[in-house]
């Protein structure tokens, strides 16, 4: 498989350098794209933050970073493009509200590319508090509207509706929207973005993912982990805003979307806003399940009365014709037994079908194996074992799927690819029904209930199917038993 190599020279600076996501993710991402030579022989990464600091620091962070990031130590090989690397990562230190420090920085900048002009992709490493004056600032500094300035926005855009709106009126004063990548990094993951082309490539899966084949679809995400470092900014959103508002409904409409007949950015982004304009819940109690694991608020003196929920089951349906009637259960959740993502189609059974009898399923794993499983009945005399065929037995790393996430949606942004990035509808669309959501739990007065931690959750999280037919698929199953 070809693999795409860069060949414009370009400015990549990182907005928040010094937080967790830089040097979690991004560091990495970009040692990744180093390692398989995909860099031009030109090419500046410069961090900027409020810290002060010397690029020789800056320089040790960033190999601190990727050093972390590896479970094994670096070869003799990898060391080297480490150290090559580092030959490109600068560091200017600024306020992200102040134009003179951003004229600093448009100076500095020149003094890199000793004042030539090439693309420059900033990336907002930093809450979306801080986006606006960042956008002002880059604005304000440029030579002309046609300078080839990429923003590079990570989730979460806003807090709700209105403030997601708000924020996209205020970068459209400044930038077009061809300019905006809006990015979600579930959307770089190899078996999300595998989705599409599977299903556009395999008539017998797309038959089968169709609503009148289907009975119920169950999206689980799963970690084993808990809050960790994170819990500042957990706790101001909590599960909901945080896994189901963007990565979860992001996977549902890759799932039960339209397929165009032309795949491209504009055609797929239109089929997904369609499918999350119509996504409805219920206010009813038996539509949601709040959780929070044991010791939470025991984490920090700042949490110690929170009730920020750490595990949501929520229960959805498709106002469409093509889905209407199949409901839809999603579950995501921190400190469980197992670190899983996954998506369930359960399909329809035959009338005369034993209620005894498993159901058919197409099971797409995304995490920790990347597989797609088909599983079928075999009467085995009288009893009925189910058995399991592969219909992929993994989705293969090649070509540009051999980087991580965020090297490959980095790629994109070079590459001016927005298939795998949202549109502004996508976001206001998926806003609404959680705003939604959070009025019925307020004026409920919903808090959630304790779970143990290492436990599968919340035992009301069975609730959602009370009055149906299904359960809650766990992965681990054989043979349709626990």
């Amino acid at each position: 498989m070809k693999i795409y190599r860069i060949q414009e020279s370009f400015v990549f600076t990182i907005f928040g350098a010094s937080g967790d996501l830089a040097q979690l993710k991004i560091f990495p991402a970009l040692f990744a794209l180093a390692e398989q030579k995909r860099f031009p022989q030109k090419f500046w990464i410069v961090g900027y933050a409020r810290t002060i600091k010397k690029t020789e620091d800056f320089r040790n962070f960033f190999e601190d970073s990727v050093r972390k990031s590896k479970k094994k130590k670096l070869n003799e090989h990898q060391e080297k493009v480490l150290k090559e690397l580092l030959n490109h990562v600068f560091y200017f230190s600024g306020q992200y509200d102040q134009e003179e420090d951003f004229q600093r920085y448009k100076e500095f900048c020149y003094s890199l590319t000793q004042k030539r002009k090439y693309m420059h992709v900033a990336y907002f490493s930093v809450p979306p508090t801080i986006f606006e004056p960042i956008v002002q600032n880059l604005a304000r500094i440029r030579d002309s509207q046609s300078d080839d300035i990429r923003l590079v926005l990570e989730k979460p855009f806003g807090r709700d509706e209105h403030s997601a709106r708000h924020l996209f009126h205020f970068i459209g004063q400044y930038f077009e929207e061809d300019q905006i990548y809006l990015l979600d990094h579930y959307l770089g993951k190899k078996a999300v973005r595998s989705l599409i082309p599977l299903r556009h490539m395999n008539r017998i899966l797309n038959l089968m993912l169709k609503g009148r084949e289907v009975a119920n679809i169950q999206i689980s995400a799963l970690e084993s982990v808990g809050v960790e470092h994170r819990l500042d900014y957990f706790d101001q959103v909590g599960t909901l805003k945080d896994m189901i508002q963007s990565h979860m409904l992001q996977m549902l409409a890759l799932t039960t979307m339209s397929i165009p007949i032309k795949k491209d950015t504009s055609s797929i982004q239109k089929e997904k806003s369609a499918v999350l304009s119509a996504l409805e819940f219920s206010p009813e109690k038996s539509s949601i399940c709040l959780g929070q694991y044991e010791g939470y608020k025991k984490q920090s003196a700042k949490v110690k009365d929170s009730e920020t929920p750490t595990f949501v089951a929520l229960r959805l349906q498709i106002n469409r014709e093509s889905w209407y009637g199949v409901p839809i259960f999603l579950r995501a959740g921190k400190k469980l037994s197992s670190k899983n993502t996954y998506i369930t189609l359960e399909l329809k059974k035959f009338e005369f079908q034993s209620s005894d009898h498993e159901p058919n399923r197409v099971v797409i794993e995304l995490y920790p194996d990347e597989k797609i499983h088909i599983k079928l009945l075999d009467e085995d005399g009288a009893t009925a074992r189910l058995g399991e065929i592969g219909a992929s037995e993994s989705i293969a790393c090649q070509g540009d799927y051999c980087l991580p996430e965020h090297g490959l949606l980095l790629l994109d942004v070079i590459r001016n690819e927005k298939m795998h990035f949202l549109s502004f509808s996508e976001i206001l669309a998926s806003w609404q029904l959680i705003d939604a959501v959070d009025h019925f739990l307020e004026e409920q007065k919903r808090k959630p209930v304790q779970y143990l931690a290492g436990s599968s959750g919340p035992e009301s999280q069975t609730l959602l199917m009370e009055g149906t037919p299904f359960r809650w698929y766990d992965i681990h199953e054989q043979n349709g038993n626990k």
